[in-house]
């Protein structure tokens, strides 16, 4: 199995500004409670978007001791929830997106899907360009400053490749 972390995160204002702190990690290639996820898998699909799962139990026996204990991570899971990824060598930001439950594993698989979809999305409706309102001639980089007006995203022209 190739290296890989799951680690959860969440987002908190400090400073006039959002800020982003690591809660715990869930999951690695090297650990080894039963308390970890389990069944990690990444796709990345034609469009060049990634989805994530990956399950975990509700319950675990520790292998030491024998006794059964709940999961502690099972209230972190939660659906929005920021998940980064360690998967071959680069870095993911993703966001749970569901949780199934299996009864008769007594566990949950979580589907993740790239943060920055999720994030676009959520403005990506409440765009209409027309002739009338005057936004849908310009450059790119106009155009780039237009659809992530409102949002938290921005488009630094000086720092970024050329958009053609």
């Amino acid at each position: 199995m190739d290296k890989y972390e799951i680690s959860l995160w969440e987002d908190y204002p400090a400073n006039g500004r959002i800020e982003e702190r690591k809660l715990c990690v869930i999951g690695s290639d090297d650990m080894l409670t039963g308390a970890r996820a389990i069944e990690p898998q990444m796709i990345e699909k034609i469009n060049g978007t990634h989805e994530f799962s990956f399950k975990m139990y509700h319950w675990y026996v520790d292998e030491v001791t024998g006794e059964k204990y709940r999961n502690p991570f099972d209230h972190l899971l939660i659906n929005e929830r920021k998940v980064k990824l360690y998967w071959k060598d680069d870095w993911y930001d993703l966001v749970i997106k569901q949780c199934l439950e299996e009864t008769n594993t007594r566990s949950t698989t979580y589907k993740c899907i790239d943060l920055y979809v999720n994030e676009l999305s959520k403005n990506g409706y409440n765009l209409e360009f027309s002739t009338d309102l005057m936004n849908n001639i310009g450059t790119a980089e106009e155009l780039a400053e237009k659809v992530l007006d409102g949002s938290s995203w921005s488009y630094d022209a000086e720092n970024s490749d050329e958009i053609l």
